[in-house]
């Protein structure tokens, strides 16, 4: 016999978590279907930073003059596998589509209420998951070594400026004050004041855990198979089951594509994968105190306590299940070594995980174009560890009919159904 629940959400990220919680709070019967692989979930491997100033996406108008680099993997910020890339065309279509002033613009207007609400989600999923102690509000840096480097940015801050998202510019002996710990001399930075950070993010993901739990939330362990839409509802089917439910949340993270595309839905997304490892800071070393993006590097340095730093690498374009390819991280972690003073890594290996990555830097939050009862939750990128409780809360408005406080018109499903308009 199959189990029964008001819903099902496929995925155990932090936003799968977030939206499992939110719908049991709304007195739902949730089973919450995730493979269980703590380290795999992109959550677990995510810097930590929560920014309402994370509103510019990666395809942005600097990609022209960039292309040249990129495409001959020149540049540390992105590595392309060529075989990869017929697979993935409708992203790459989006992408150039994306990638001017007019739709970084747009894009910034449409992530700011996600953005503005992140940190206040956080900190209410937190106490309630007794978590408080992992979040700190110190903002976090921008780094550029050089003037060139930060003149050329001038059009982010343009933008941040307009949404009064708060910065602090600061020079070389202003960030030496800021961050003793970097020993880098770094021409000039910008200080994001209103952002936050979660310190060992996979321990929040942990917490969550037990709080559904705690709520009489049900968890199977196992990939989903299939979803099957029946008169009534929704079939779930799972590695050792099946659960029938009225709807479905679809909040699988990189394998949402893959999943959603056996009801026929094709999205233009794709796995875009990211490295970490982890350093000690010499003792003698001050602690870094706040998530740090050297954009000469391509890399973020994240602290995690106890006088330990994540080393983040750039974005690599491949398939989910492909090899590991250690290029990324063993350039971050050689210029990290010149940037922190740092002792011998803390992991036998890199660890390897693939963002849910929009063309235009939006997640694909709302009901699917074709399927009653089927809602979707995934492509937040960069932003899904920040942006997930938030997440969680308007998809638990929209299951049970209520208006979300964010705007979600932005983020619906159907802009990325098909080739881009040009205009």
């Amino acid at each position: 016999m199959d189990e029964t629940a008001d819903i099902v959400v496929v995925g155990g990220g932090m936003v799968g978590l977030a939206c499992a919680i939110a719908l049991k709070d709304r007195g739902l019967d949730v089973v919450l279907c995730d493979p269980g692989e703590a380290r795999a979930r992109t959550s677990y491997g995510n810097a930590g930073v929560i920014s309402r100033g994370s509103i510019l996406p990666l395809s942005s108008p600097a990609l022209w003059g960039k292309l040249p680099a990129y495409l001959r993997n020149a540049d540390r910020g992105l590595r392309l596998h060529y075989s990869h890339l017929p697979r993935i065309l409708p992203y790459t279509a989006h992408f150039l589509a994306s990638a001017r002033a007019s739709r970084w613009r747009r894009a910034a207007a449409a992530l700011l209420p996600l953005t503005s609400a992140a940190y206040p989600a956080h900190e209410r999923l937190a106490a309630r998951a007794g978590t408080s102690e992992r979040l700190q509000r110190t903002g976090w840096l921008k780094a550029y070594r050089t003037e060139a480097a930060y003149k050329a940015a001038a059009l982010e801050r343009a933008i941040l400026s307009a949404h009064k998202v708060a910065f602090d510019i600061l020079d070389t002996a202003g960030i030496r004050d800021l961050e003793p710990a970097l020993v880098r001399p770094y021409a000039r930075a910008m200080l994001l004041t209103e952002t936050g950070s979660v310190r060992e993010p996979g321990r929040l993901i942990e917490a969550c855990e037990t709080l559904f739990a705690g709520l009489g939330g049900k968890r199977l362990r196992g990939s989903v198979e299939r979803l099957a839409p029946e008169a009534d509802g929704w079939r779930v089917v799972h590695e050792t089951g099946a659960v029938q439910a009225k709807q479905v949340v679809l909040a699988a993270g990189a394998a949402s594509g893959a999943i959603a595309m056996t009801l026929g839905y094709r999205f233009a997304v794709a796995a875009e994968r990211g490295y970490h490892r982890h350093y000690a800071l010499h003792p003698d070393s001050p602690p870094l105190t706040r998530p740090v993006l050297d954009t000469g590097a391509a890399s973020i340095l994240s602290p995690m306590g106890d006088h330990r730093v994540r080393v983040l690498s750039g974005v690599e374009l491949n398939a989910r299940h492909a090899e590991p390819d250690h290029t990324q991280i063993e350039a971050a972690s050689r210029e990290a070594a010149e940037t922190l003073r740092l002792g011998g890594p803390l992991d036998n290996e890199p660890w390897l995980g693939s963002r849910p990555s929009t063309p235009d830097g939006m997640p694909v939050i709302g009901p699917a174009p074709r399927h009653k009862g089927l809602l979707f939750a995934f492509g937040h990128g960069h932003i899904g560890l920040s942006t997930g409780p938030i997440t969680g809360e308007i998809v638990a408005d929209l299951a049970t009919g209520r208006k979300p406080a964010v705007p979600v018109a932005p983020f619906a499903p159907q802009r990325l159904l098909g080739w881009p308009r040009l205009l």
